[in-house]
């Protein structure tokens, strides 16, 4: 009886989940903090697992940096937390891929970290506003690291 009980919570909780949960995709613009300021632009995708958790996939142009492009591969969980129904908290926090496009420089792999604010404008259209911290960019031939960080508003789109 107990093990039947324990399927029945189990599985129903499997329905629960796959209720709410959902997959999107989004595109931003922004403006990037390298050695100086640099227009930037993203696309990402995720998956949400419950209106708490999720998991997303991004690309991040970061502009230029020391004469060539810097760009930014991440992967994350993300943590969501609804104000009310149509604002939410975000927080990221996963790994950045960074790669580097300018002479001497070499790929890093390093902490990334991400708040932001949602606004939900129709069931499936929301506007993102975050601040993301990609840690160390790039590790040059002399020693000095270049750290970045961006700010961006995205449009979201939500698959039902």
């Amino acid at each position: 009886m107990k093990k039947l009980l324990m399927a029945a919570t189990v599985a129903a909780a499997l329905v629960a989940g796959q209720a709410s949960a959902q997959m999107y995709m989004g595109a931003g613009v922004g403006s990037s903090k390298l050695d100086n300021r640099e227009d930037s632009w993203k696309l990402y995708g995720g998956y949400q697992f419950n209106p708490t958790w999720g998991a997303e996939l991004g690309y991040n142009d970061l502009g230029q940096n020391r004469g060539g492009d810097m760009e930014s591969w991440t992967l994350a969980g993300t943590g969501t937390l609804p104000l009310n129904e149509r604002w939410s908290m975000l927080g990221k926090l996963g790994v950045a891929s960074n790669r580097p496009h300018f002479a001497g420089s070499s790929n890093r792999t390093g902490l990334l970290v991400g708040v932001g604010v949602g606004y939900t404008l129709s069931r499936n259209v929301g506007l993102r506003v975050e601040y993301e911290d990609f840690g160390k960019l790039s590790k040059n031939n002399i020693g000095s690291n270049t750290k970045g960080n961006n700010v961006s508003v995205s449009l979201k789109y939500m698959f039902f």
